[in-house]
């Protein structure tokens, strides 16, 4: 098919094309024996009907339909043909199509910008790497006696707080049960502020065994609307308490936290491990603030245009998102899970099918410029470093979600996730980090150690 393109502007190509007389008659033969394979005339069997009579009375529905379809057809062929990156359906300008001769097309169609990218290798980063304190690091100890803490049953002495109690409840209202005002075996940890505070006030000082009466003023807010706002007497009897008993901290703890592994030798070596390994975690948090740095300068220093119809889809997609956000009941219509990847043509339509206000025109066009020019930029430069996610990898990252998700059958997972589109999204993240890991190689950072309260001011 000889096709001529013709660049409007960056973002806009006007297409020129023949469909050959011949090709258009073949295509109306084959829809005619279809047609009478299908259709039922009186006095001729099925498969029999002349072509000529099905041509007086479908003719003009016949030579439209399979018009449209071929031109369709050769318009996205066109665009395949000759690489162009689309990004929403194609404008149909003009048709000459007159009987016995070629039919000459003409279209426009939205493409993505074609970028060549500045040299990025003289960039510059710094990045703040938060210091870890000898307070974090026993916090991160302390959390790991918490863990392997035993419960110790308490019988000579009152309740108190941060004791686990084993209690029963039995509420009334106006003298009577009400509907969820009894609880057997009820475990709370005191002051950790489980039950409205004119109950939980009551339990520190209990005795095993005793009873005790509480008059409580439920909140006009609560649940059950039964009691709500209203005051109720609860009876509170205490038939348990319990402790955490930390072990102590020394080398044989830390020896008996991978005992299998034999992780840590002794208390010194704990501490040594845990410093590092919360060191290598702050590293890596300062690692994607580069990551994120390095796309924001390589996109600065990139400027392009946008086709208007990416551009108003991008704004469309994240009002509705800021809507659903400000609006979690809100029902949808549907959901446009949006989530872009410039290896393949894009359809988001001619913009027309929904309206976007001019509020958020204003909110949103600069934020949505700038993510749209990042992806762009970002694909680039994947396809310049040959960035790719490998099936291995991608199974990698599937398999660590399960584990995290506790446990499942991948393939079935895998397959669940490729149908919602949450495995073409994953794969785009990778990609993404894979890149950015891949260009942070080539630039210099400069780390700089700070006080954590400096880093979260600075956020």
């Amino acid at each position: 098919m000889n096709i001529e393109i013709e660049d409007v502007d960056s973002c806009n190509k006007k297409i020129k094309f023949d469909i050959p007389f011949k090709d258009y008659q073949q295509k109306i033969t084959a829809y005619y024996k279809t047609l009478g394979r299908d259709v039922k005339v009186p006095g001729f069997r099925k498969g029999k009907v002349p072509q000529s009579l099905l041509e007086k009375q479908f003719g003009p529905q016949v030579k439209q339909e399979v018009l449209t379809k071929l031109i369709s057809d050769r318009v996205m062929a066109a665009i395949q043909e000759k690489g162009l990156r689309a990004v929403g359906q194609p404008n149909l300008l003009e048709v000459h199509a007159e009987e016995g001769t070629d039919i000459n097309v003409s279209a426009s169609v939205e493409v993505l910008p074609a970028i060549e990218l500045k040299d990025y290798s003289d960039l510059e980063l710094k990045v703040k790497v938060a210091k870890v304190t000898d307070e974090e690091v026993d916090q991160e100890i302390e959390s790991f006696r918490k863990n392997k803490s035993v419960s110790v049953q308490v019988t000579d002495r009152v309740s108190e707080k941060d004791d686990y109690i084993k209690i029963d409840l039995n509420g009334f209202l106006d003298g009577e049960p009400f509907e969820g005002g009894e609880a057997k075996d009820y475990i709370i940890q005191l002051g950790t502020n489980q039950l409205l505070e004119d109950l939980e006030k009551n339990l520190p000082g209990m005795k095993i065994g005793e009873t005790r009466s509480a008059k409580v003023n439920i909140p006009e807010d609560y649940g059950n609307k039964t009691i709500a706002g209203k005051e109720v007497d609860f009876e509170i009897t205490l038939k348990g308490i319990q402790v955490k008993e930390l072990p102590a901290l020394n080398d044989e703890f830390a020896r008996s936290l991978d005992p299998d592994n034999k992780k840590y030798a002794d208390l010194n070596d704990l501490k040594t491990q845990v410093r590092q390994e919360l060191e290598s975690y702050e590293k890596k948090q300062a690692r994607k603030q580069a990551q994120n740095q390095v796309a924001d300068k390589i996109t600065e220093m990139n400027s392009f245009n946008l086709p208007e119809g990416l551009i108003h889809e991008q704004i469309k997609f994240m009002a509705k998102d800021a809507d659903k956000k400000n609006n979690p009941g809100k029902a949808e219509s549907h959901d446009h899970s949006h989530d872009h990847d410039h290896d393949h043509d894009h359809d988001h339509g001619d913009g027309k099918d929904s309206e976007v206000s001019e509020a958020d025109q204003e909110k949103f066009r600069a934020p949505a410029l700038k993510i749209l020019q990042q992806e762009i930029v970002l694909d680039k430069l994947a396809t310049t470093l040959a960035i790719d996610v490998s099936a291995d990898e991608l199974d990698a990252e599937v398999n660590k979600f399960t584990q995290i998700m506790g446990g499942g059958n991948i393939k079935q997972m895998k397959k669940e996730w490729e149908k919602s589109g949450v495995l073409a999204k994953l794969h785009n993240r990778m990609r993404r980090e894979k890149t950015l890991e891949a260009v942070l190689d080539q630039v210099k950072i400069t780390e700089e150690m700070v006080d954590r309260k400096d880093l979260i001011a600075d956020n």
